[in-house]
């Protein structure tokens, strides 16, 4: 085997245990499902008493208000910016009226659901995601172990037909297979802060509607 093919099957190697270890470093030991692929610990619902100090939001009708659930839709859209949601949130709470605690409440109860349930999404695509990442993570281990055996039987080029031998072809799909690994992994540090964004600013506005909530 040529010493330049020697030279990039051991390249390729070297990288795919860099992205296997990085891939592994991933999963939090605290998280009880294993194709979770971040960092954070994994929590699948968030609860309204972490962040909802106002009136309980137990057997509420969540149908009952057409116009406030579509207040909540708007307010949900991450292309609105929070301080303009929270000027909404402000007029909103201004022409309620005498019901304006009870509007607020069910105002947070539909905020809380959808968010949520967005966040639920996004978990449900990641995991989904971490498990694929793991099954290229076990393609790449029996690649690797495959070119080994490959290189070990020295097999030589064809000089003559100049047509790829089971070592080349072998590296070369190696290679290929590493650089997808490596262009999804690169994506989870900013995949993995999706659900955070959204607590984030669910949390926002829930202080938004206390706080009005709370003006005399």
């Amino acid at each position: 085997m040529r010493h330049d093919a020697i030279v990039a099957s051991l390249a390729v190697l070297a990288t795919a245990a860099l992205c296997q270890t990085a891939f592994a470093r991933d999963y939090h030991p605290k998280n009880s499902n294993p194709d979770w692929p971040c960092q954070q610990v994994l929590v699948s619902h968030l609860s309204p008493a972490a962040m909802w100090s106002g009136p309980s939001i137990q057997g509420l009708d969540k149908t009952s208000n057409p116009q406030i659930d579509e207040l909540a839709s708007r307010l949900e859209q991450r292309r609105l910016p929070v301080d303009q949601a929270k000027a909404e949130i402000d007029t909103f709470a201004k022409s309620a009226g005498a019901d304006r605690k009870q509007k607020l409440t069910l105002l947070f109860a539909l905020l809380f659901d959808k968010f949520d349930s967005e966040r639920s999404q996004v978990i449900g695509g990641l995991t989904r995601f971490g498990h694929r990442q793991k099954d290229m993570a076990d393609k790449i281990r029996a690649e690797n172990a495959k070119l080994h055996e490959e290189q070990d039987k020295s097999v030589k080029p064809d000089e003559v037909n100049n047509t790829a031998t089971p070592i080349s072809a072998a590296a070369k799909q190696l290679q290929w297979d590493v650089r997808i690994f490596q262009d999804q992994h690169k994506m989870l540090s900013y995949v993995c802060q999706v659900p955070v964004l959204i607590e984030q600013r669910l949390f926002a506005l829930t202080r938004a509607i206390q706080n009005d909530m709370d003006k005399s």
